[in-house]
């Protein structure tokens, strides 16, 4: 099943540090009620900590902007350019820093540890349709350009800044003309 998820119903809630917004485009809750897994974007106005996630596991990637670094403690500092999905324990948060002070917008996964796990990557269109590795859930947020998506041979047309859901579907497959680019999250509960 894919439902297609209007940009309209996004809702932007600002940071408590007052650093940036949250976006959620789709959320799917546990039996319990917790947050099983969260796809949405962040956008990063200014330096600053991230907010602690325990028990979550989250998938960073920079989608607009020259990328931030990342300081985590006893770790070191992470250079994101555009378009790396990285990987990284929600706790204890890391410090956020702008790269040459300039806000930039990045697409999250968030799962929660022994309920979900996904991967993320950024599509570029082709021309051509490109399948996409089998999961239980896909969310699709078309950055640049329409998309096509295909799943079990029904078709919709993910307009550019607009997002859809796959659910259960055995075959998935997307396409755009070239130069479109996509932010994709595959996710298994």
């Amino acid at each position: 099943m894919i439902r297609l998820i209007d940009p309209a119903t996004f809702q932007a809630v600002p940071w408590k540090n007052g650093g940036g917004t949250a976006t959620d485009i789709a959320v799917s809750l546990a039996d319990d009620g917790e947050v099983a897994w969260r796809v949405g974007t962040a956008a990063i106005q200014k330096d600053g900590p991230f907010s602690d996630y325990a028990g979550v596991t989250r998938t960073f990637t920079i989608v607009e902007g020259p990328g931030v670094h990342l300081d985590f403690a006893g770790e070191g500092t992470r250079t994101l350019p555009r378009d790396q999905p990285t990987r990284f324990a929600g706790a204890p948060a890391p410090f956020c820093r702008l790269r040459e002070d300039l806000p930039a917008t990045a697409f999250n996964l968030l799962t929660g540890d022994g309920l979900a796990s996904g991967d993320v990557m950024i599509r570029r269109g082709r021309g051509a349709e490109d399948p996409v590795p089998a999961a239980p859930v896909h969310v699709l947020l078309a950055l640049e350009g329409d998309w096509s998506l295909t799943a079990d041979g029904a078709t919709v047309v993910v307009p550019q800044g607009a997002a859809a859901q796959v659910d259960g579907a055995l075959t998935v497959s997307l396409s755009s003309p070239t130069g479109g680019r996509a932010a994709l999250a595959s996710i298994r509960a």
